[in-house]
Formats: structure tokens, sequence, C-alpha cells
């Protein structure tokens, strides 16, 4: 497994490390409903940040709405959040309060949450692993062509050989698992798109000989 500790040491020379994400609601609401790039940029304060879960629920459905787009959220999302917001009420509370030291959600609760609409599998993860501070590596498009390309997981493998990969190589590079997930992300969006495009890429140097395989094929 040195390869866990080369590729951790490429990303971190290339991307960085970034600030630990916060745990809780407004985490959760961000990665559901997240603010356009130009409305984030502007400098202007998110207007629903302080809104929280408990509140939502006693807000107009119009009205919230009206409320994401101006906050440059997509409207569309609204009816998702609204669950999301009374899941939250009663599975998660306990959890944020006590931050990571906290109980691991259980069984029923995730697959409530997997049973909201518009929340996939991957966006359920990524609320574990961001908002809640559990130990469950999303596994999106970026991850599997990042694993594919450069042969470290097969795309018929299950998603907990996936999850497994993306974990034993955060810990075996002693590296937190959100920090190697996001990483993967950044691979993803900047180098591992539909199209891969090497030159600059921090893992290519990992790449097999042959280059890079195709996921899709």
């Amino acid at each position: 497994m040195n390869q866990a500790h080369e590729a951790a040491r490429a990303l971190e020379e290339h991307l960085g490390r970034e600030a630990v994400p916060a745990l809780g609601w407004t985490t959760a609401l961000n990665l559901v409903a997240p603010r356009r790039k130009t409305s984030a940029a502007s400098g202007d304060p998110s207007r629903l940040l302080s809104l929280v879960p408990a509140e939502m629920g006693h807000r107009d459905l119009q009205e919230l709405v009206t409320l994401l787009e101006q906050d440059g959220r997509p409207g569309k999302q609204t009816a998702t959040l609204l669950k999301l917001a009374k899941w939250w009420l009663m599975e998660v509370e306990e959890v944020v309060s006590r931050g990571t030291g906290g109980r691991r959600l259980g069984e029923r609760a995730v697959t409530q949450l997997r049973k909201i609409p518009g929340i996939s599998q991957e966006l359920a993860d990524r609320i574990r692993l961001f908002a809640l501070g559990e130990p469950v590596p999303p596994v999106g498009r970026a991850a599997l062509r990042v694993g594919c390309r450069h042969g470290w997981c097969e795309l018929d493998s299950d998603s907990e050989e996936w999850q497994a990969w993306i974990r034993n190589w955060a810990e075996v590079a002693e590296v937190d698992l959100w920090q190697m997930t996001r990483w993967i992300d950044e691979v993803g969006a900047r180098w591992c798109g539909p199209q891969p495009h090497c030159e600059g890429c921090p893992l290519k140097t990992f790449l097999p000989a042959s280059g890079p395989r195709e996921p899709e094929s």
C-alpha cells in the first residue's frame, strides 16, 4: 500500500489540505441545495444558514422556494429539504449535539435517508460523512473514474468494495477520510471527467503503463 502514501503526498502537494468541514445541518443544506458559484462568490451572506430544521417545517412551501432562489439555490430542492429537515429532527439531533463521538446512525435511519426523493445513495453518504462525521465515503463518478483508470478498483465491484478502497487508502496514508474524498472529487472535476485530461494531474504517475483504463469500456 505504498501507493496510498505516495498518492496522498502528491495530492497534498498539488491540492493542499482543506479546513475541517463543520458538522451539522448547515453542511447538509449546502450539500442538498448548494448556492450557485456566482452567489457564493458575491460575498453576500446566505439567508438560509440560520434556518434550522424545526423552523423549516413551519414555513410555507412557496415561501421556501422563494428563499432558496433568492439565496442563489435551486428552488426545485425545496421538497427534498423539507423531508430532510423532518428526518433530521427525528434521527440526527443527538448525533449532531454529541459531535463525532456520538452514536452512528442505525440501519433504519440510513434506509429512511436514502428513501427521501432527490437523495441518492451517494448524496446520503456525503451527508453522513461531511455533516455527521461518519466514516462513510461516498462513491460517485469521480471515484469510479479515478479508481478504474488507475486500476485501483474494478467498475463491477460493489459499493462496499469501492468504499473499502477509499477508506483503506485514507487509513494507510493517515489522512482524514473526508480529505481523501475531497481530493478524489477535485481530481475528478479537474482532470478525470468523461474524457481524461491527465496532463498536470497529481495522479498521472500512478496510471498503468498502457495508459488510463476506460471505465465505460
